[in-house]
């Protein structure tokens, strides 16, 4: 008769994948503590770096988690000693249950909760995940309140499951603790906690190079943007300012975020068969920002960024056009704060009837505005660039 041999030991694999979860989950609960730390000394752009790193990390462990149950399910694992009381039997498989429905449970909270608070969650700022669900204030304060429960839970069940593997391992010695871990495995769980804690509990990384943000003397910034001698002939648009907008898409963390001034004026005269005679004037409300997260918009309005209780709006002038292929260039300058700064917009431009439409785009370096001042010049965790959409809709009337 053939019999298969007792199962003694987790596989090789099974036990890597198991002290891989557990140091990454010791170094989340040191990310998420310093986080909270650092928000309370209003460090914010540390505060976003070690978020950013928690959730690269616990996207690290749900697929971690994933492979383990893959592994789990086709490979069978020991029996416990004979010698275990039924009760600590029950108790064995009611820990790895709760330990297993948390490890999928907290990442996947968490992932919910950026998408409701419009973070995308990015790995290790090489990728981004999708969002799970839209942007909504409300859902991310119950998530945000599960997933703080979970983790607490979490921290209950890891401990009482280490206290009884100890009692295994010392007291019992009946080779649980020796079945499911190696020297090798053990050393990994070390490194995992020690590099984790070095790398990615800093401030935010080396600052990137700054550029030459320019001048800081308003009155020299207000005379070089564009003024025009002679007014265009053109006839003004009738902007339909329901149908038009002014995108901005900014990254953070990794992530892109996109947003929109909610309030401008625009007051544009353009004939794609007399570019020359074109005059583009556009001020954009710079309390209106709106990117889907209050405390976001809240920063961007900040005297950091466009500091908008001083500097309320900014100016967009251009008087000089080009063509470049299918469509044009105007070159222009741009006016935030004190600064002003030659700033091509390139575009084109369809017409149906007296309808016109405009589509146009540029990318802005925020540190040449002076967007972004003290630990904001660090763009590790918040992009240098932002690029912004411009697209009108309007009626050409017959007069100026």
């Amino acid at each position: 008769m053939n019999t298969s041999p007792q199962v003694t030991h987790y596989s090789s694999t099974a036990k890597w994948l198991h002290w891989l979860v557990a140091g990454a989950i010791v170094l989340q609960f040191v990310l998420a503590k310093l986080a909270e730390i650092a928000a309370d000394s209003d460090q914010v752009v540390r505060t976003i770096g070690l978020l950013a790193n928690h959730k690269s990390v616990g996207m690290t462990i749900l697929g971690l988690a994933i492979a383990r149950v893959a592994w789990r399910l086709t490979h069978k694992a020991p029996p416990l000693p004979g010698t275990m009381p039924r009760w600590q039997v029950g108790a064995s498989h009611l820990s790895h249950f709760l330990l297993y429905g948390m490890i999928f449970a907290l990442p996947i909270t968490g992932w919910l909760m950026s998408s409701a608070a419009a973070y995308s969650v990015s790995w290790f700022n090489l990728f981004t995940f999708p969002d799970l669900v839209a942007a909504d204030k409300d859902l991310k304060h119950q998530l945000e309140e599960i997933h703080e429960f979970l983790a607490e839970a979490l921290f209950v069940v890891a401990v009482i499951h280490i206290l009884a593997a100890l009692k295994h391992a010392l007291f019992d010695k009946d080779g649980i603790l020796r079945r499911i871990s190696s020297a090798p495995t053990i050393g990994a769980f070390v490194v995992i906690i020690a590099a984790g804690a070095m790398g990615l509990t800093g401030a935010g990384g080396p600052a990137k190079p700054v550029v030459d943000t320019g001048s800081d003397d308003a009155a020299q910034a207000t005379a070089d943007v564009v003024t025009t001698t002679e007014a265009s002939t053109l006839p003004l648009w009738q902007i339909d300012e329901a149908a038009s907008r002014i995108e901005f898409t900014g990254d953070q963390a990794g992530a892109a975020f996109t947003g929109r001034w909610e309030a401008f004026e625009a007051n544009i005269q353009f004939s794609s068969d007399d570019p020359g005679n074109a005059r583009f004037d556009v001020t954009i409300d710079t309390t209106s920002a709106s990117s889907g997260d209050q405390e976001r918009d809240d920063t961007i309005a900040s005297a950091d960024f466009f500091d908008s209780e001083t500097y309320p709006t900014a100016r967009y002038q251009a008087a000089a056009f080009r063509r470049d292929g299918d469509g044009f260039v105007a070159d222009g300058q741009l006016l935030i704060k004190t600064r002003s700064v030659a700033t091509p917009l390139a575009f084109e431009v369809s017409e149906d009837g007296e309808r016109v439409t405009l589509e146009g785009t540029t990318t802005l370096d925020r540190l040449a505005f002076g967007l972004g001042t003290g630990e904001w010049e660090d763009t590790t965790w918040v992009g240098q660039n932002v690029e912004v959409r411009v697209h009108i809709e309007a009626t050409v009337t017959s007069t100026r």
